[in-house]
């Protein structure tokens, strides 16, 4: 039982590694900045925003709504949005 439970958990610290090399995140790394959004972490996002991304980069939405639901999902207020990045 004690190796299971050891197995388990050296498995689970393993993921946020493996995660965060991921042919998903590597995509992201390159896409977004042609998005206007050059100065994102991708390795800090959380798997579930790296999805979300990832599959309104692959919607049928016009370039405003998946700019603006990228911005939505990392957090970017509407005044930033409208006067600019950091």
């Amino acid at each position: 039982m004690k190796r299971l439970t050891l197995a388990a958990l050296l498995t689970a610290l393993a993921l946020p590694v493996a995660a965060s090399q991921t042919p998903m995140r590597e995509h992201l790394k390159q896409e977004l900045p042609t998005w206007g959004y050059s100065d994102v972490d991708v390795d800090g996002l959380t798997r579930a925003q790296v999805v979300h991304i990832n599959h309104l980069l692959h919607s049928n939405k016009s370039p405003a709504q998946i700019r603006g639901n990228i911005g939505a999902i990392l957090g970017d207020s509407l005044l930033k949005t409208l006067f600019g990045r950091r």
